[in-house]
């Protein structure tokens, strides 16, 4: 049976022609996944993720004056790509308007940075916000009366965006350069490099890795950048805002590879940069002293902003105008390095989806419990020990395999693996977090750049993508009664640690969420479960994040995402889940599905003219975020997400100390009518459609929830603080060790001499009786009673005596009665005669 993730050989195929032909099948190009006689993560064929290549028509917006050439009459310049080598994509771009002209168009474009030559694509893109419909490739399913239900290909592109991916940012942080635990390197200069397909993820475990889920293979040399640009071919003159994309994953999982930022750079006129940083055990072990510091992840993400304010420019960004965003473990990050000493000075914007540097699960506090979990994991990887200086370099002895094939779940906790403070471990100019967020923030420590400005936000059933992929659950049909609602706050509390009253904790969990007025009513649990996942995740964090920026006086916006996506086929009961932002931020309903993980399956979506406008929105709103640093003296409300009324009703306000309003962000709605419909001539007389929003501003959002985690259960009860092993402060236990191991050898040393001893004085002992014996048998002489005469008084007869005596041997006879010949044959007196 294959396994997934190891290349395995047809039939009639030898192991050395299997492994040559792995090899050679990418030769003159790199590229090492086209090889037809392997599956799983590495030999599948790269169809859809080849479409990473890709191509735009865009308006003459922001284009150099100097020149009235069309945007697709660009030009080349550096090095031009060899025409021989093996295309690695058949028809890249998007494949709905393949039937367009493209002969004359660019598709290679070169850019020269600090490191080298990059030569990236031009994307030709099908639709946009704004297409008119009779321009738009129209699946098979979409349906609008009077329209004939066919495909009907496009005929001419939209716009096009010049893509570079697969970009070295630092150099690989591999075993074979004595990198791996430790912080990144600059990469080394290249010559010219084709950045025209996406590079290797980072390892993970091996239940998120395939073709399927948009991470085909990992490696450890994973740190690679993709960077969409809306024009590369000459200078413009007023570069454009920069927008990184953290990716999430909640630090052990993911890959920037997955994100397509097509659309949201060519639609709103920003540079999108994507990347891959080090996640799990080789991203964030620390074992609380310098043996490993940990944050070789958020340090991963430092360099690529490096990268990035040195070498944007190149591709026409603005590196003073730097924004980041991402999803949960990617939000939490952003949040970091916005207070980071490193970073806060270069970020300019945050934007937090579902993610908070102060979340519960968003950061290790305890260096107890840092160290714990990283001995536990090394029993995992066979490093039995707990000294941390042994237990790193057994680690680095393992190959990148072992890390894809064993989890690390901690006794307790969510997560095993996250950031940490390393002020006591690292050096000052290596220091990413010198204290917890929360104090960082709550004293008023960070010295924010003036500019900078904070949004973040939650969708509203964010717990239901946990309920949805929960193994139990799904075999019960996602049923959730008070039984098994009692269990699941008994396994919360369990993981969480919390103590002296788990009884009290549980039954207040129960009471918060459990439906009183209706208590039979299942959907009515399954909701009240969602909400308890969703409120200690993700939205009690999001409260104490946003109000500790305004305590800092940081210009804060927030939103609730409310609006379920119409042409997904997922359950009712579902709702708005988790990462919800990620289809609309990339545009989905606008792009070709081949964009994204099959996983994801869009090609079987039914997108509706709400979830086109619903993109637009958030696209709009993100990139406008990133765009207008300040407010306008005349406008004070006119900036940020909305410096003007988007679908004209929806103003973003800032929060306020005193009125933590926020964007409820509801359904967008349509009409629209045909007054003739000849769509086979392309020919609508009249289209009328006029979009309007429900979104609007409430204030004060799920308080109550918001203080029963961040205030009542802190108060109610305590975790338990880790006592494996015993509680000693890093250093006093490294010195416990050492006493103990010189402790040891002292006594075994004092056992050895005794038993030295001892064996000494056997020895002797032995000696002596063998050299008594020996003297015994040569020097006595048995006497001959026969000769003896009257000496001896014999028992009977002479004969008798004889007959006796020759009998017995000399060992017979007693060793006390036999003294030296003189002193036995002593006469009885001087008259006796021998």
């Amino acid at each position: 049976m294959p396994v997934r993730g190891v290349p395995q050989p047809t039939t009639n195929c030898s192991l050395h022609n299997f492994v040559h032909k792995l090899w050679t099948s990418g030769e003159g190009t790199g590229d090492y996944y086209s090889s037809s006689d392997t599956i799983g993560v590495v030999g599948e064929q790269r169809d859809f993720y080849e479409q990473w290549g890709h191509y735009h028509q865009y308006d003459p917006r922001n284009r150099p004056l100097e020149s009235d050439r069309k945007p697709y009459d660009t030009f080349r310049y550096g090095p031009t790509p060899d025409p021989t080598r093996r295309r690695l994509i058949e028809d890249p771009g998007d494949l709905r308007c393949k039937e367009a002209v493209r002969e004359g168009l660019d598709e290679f474009i070169t850019v020269n940075t600090m490191y080298g030559n990059v030569v990236g694509r031009v994307v030709y893109l099908c639709d946009g916000p704004g297409r008119a419909l009779h321009d738009r490739p129209l699946p098979a399913q979409y349906k609008i009366s009077g329209l004939p239900q066919t495909y009907h290909p496009v005929r001419t592109f939209w716009r096009n965006v010049t893509t570079f991916l697969g970009i070295p940012y630092a150099r690989p942080p591999i075993r074979e350069y004595n990198l791996r635990f430790k912080p990144p390197q600059v990469p080394t200069p290249w010559g010219s490099i084709f950045a025209d397909r996406y590079r290797n993820s980072c390892p993970q475990y091996i239940r998120y890795i395939g073709k399927d889920y948009g991470i085909p293979i990992t490696d450890e040399d994973c740190l690679y950048m993709n960077i969409f640009t809306p024009w590369a071919a000459s200078k413009v003159r007023y570069p454009y805002p920069v927008m990184i994309y953290i990716h999430g994953g909640f630090f052990d999982h993911g890959s920037g590879n997955t994100f397509a930022g097509h659309m949201l750079a060519a639609s709103q006129e920003v540079v999108v940069v994507t990347f891959n940083y080090r996640l799990g055990l080789l991203g964030y072990m620390a074992t609380a002293d310098n043996a490993s510091a940990g944050n070789y992840g958020l340090l991963d993400q430092i360099q690529a902003i490096n990268w990035v304010r040195e070498n944007i420019i190149h591709f026409n960004g603005d590196p003073d105008r730097i924004t980041l965003f991402g999803p949960d473990a990617g939000a939490a990050s952003a949040g970091l390095l916005a207070i980071s000493p490193q970073t806060r000075k270069f970020v300019k914007r945050v934007i937090a989806q579902s993610g908070a540097a102060v979340a519960d699960w968003a950061f290790i506090r305890d260096p107890l419990y840092m160290r714990n979990t990283s001995v536990v994991a090394g029993y995992s990887f066979g490093c039995r020990t707990r000294h941390t200086y042994n237990l790193v370099e057994c680690l680095k002895s393992r190959s990148a395999i072992d890390f894809t094939t064993t989890e690390v779940k901690p006794d307790v906790g969510w997560l095993a693996w996250a950031p940490v403070v390393d002020r006591w471990t690292r050096e000052r100019e290596l220091q990413t977090i010198p204290d917890l967020p929360e104090n960082l923030l709550s004293e008023n420590r960070v010295d924010f750049d003036p500019e900078f400005a904070y949004m973040s936000g939650v969708t509203r059933d964010e717990g239901s993508q946990f309920v949805f992929s929960n193994e139990e659950l799904k075999r019960n049909l996602y049923v959730i009664n008070e039984e098994m609602l009692q269990k699941k706050a008994e396994e919360f509390v369990r993981i969480y640690n919390y103590t002296l009253d788990q009884e009290s904790l549980i039954r207040a969990v129960k009471f918060m969420y459990m439906p009183w007025s209706d208590p039979n009513n299942l959907t009515l649990i399954r909701q009240g479960y969602i909400e308890m996942l969703t409120d200690s995740y993700f939205t009690a964090g999001n409260d104490k994040m946003v109000k500790l920026m305004l305590k800092n006086n940081v210009r804060t916006y927030m939103y609730a995402l409310n609006y379920t996506i119409q042409g997904l086929n997922l359950p009712a009961w579902m709702g708005v889940p988790h990462d919800t932002e990620y289809l609309l931020a990339t545009g989905a309903p606008f792009m070709d599905p081949r964009f994204f993980p099959s996983a994801l399956q869009l090609n079987q979506a039914d997108w509706t003219e709400a979830d086109r406008n619903m993109s637009q929105l958030i696209m709009e709103s993100w990139a406008n975020f990133a765009k207008y640093p300040t407010c306008k003296p005349g406008n004070p409300l006119l900036c940020g997400p909305t410096p003007y009324a988007l679908f004209n009703t929806i103003v973003w306000k800032p929060m306020e100390p005193q009125n933590l309003q926020y964007l409820s962000i509801n359904s967008t709605n349509y009409t629209g009518y045909w007054h003739t419909s000849t769509w086979e001539t392309n020919q609508l007389n009249s289209i009328n459609m006029n979009a309007w929003s429900t979104s609007t501003m409430w204030r004060d959002y799920k308080q109550k929830a918001c203080q029963f985690w961040n205030d009542y259960i802190p108060a109610m009860v305590d975790r338990i603080p880790p006592t494996w092993p015993p509680t000693y402060e890093p250093y006093e236990e490294e010195l416990r060790l050492y006493r103990a191991a010189t402790w040891s050898i002292l006594a075994a040393l004092i056992v050895l001499i005794v038993l030295v001893f001892l064996c000494s004085c056997l020895y002797c002992r032995a000696k002596s009786y063998r050299y008594g014996d020996a003297a015994i048998d040569e020097y006595i002489n048995i006497p001959d009673i026969a000769t003896m005469g009257t000496q001896y008084s014999a028992p009977s007869t002479r004969a008798n005596s004889e007959s006796n005596l020759s009998f017995r041997l000399k060992s017979e006879y007693p060793r006390k009665k036999f003294q030296s010949n003189d002193k036995i044959y002593i006469p009885r007196d001087k008259h006796t005669q021998v």
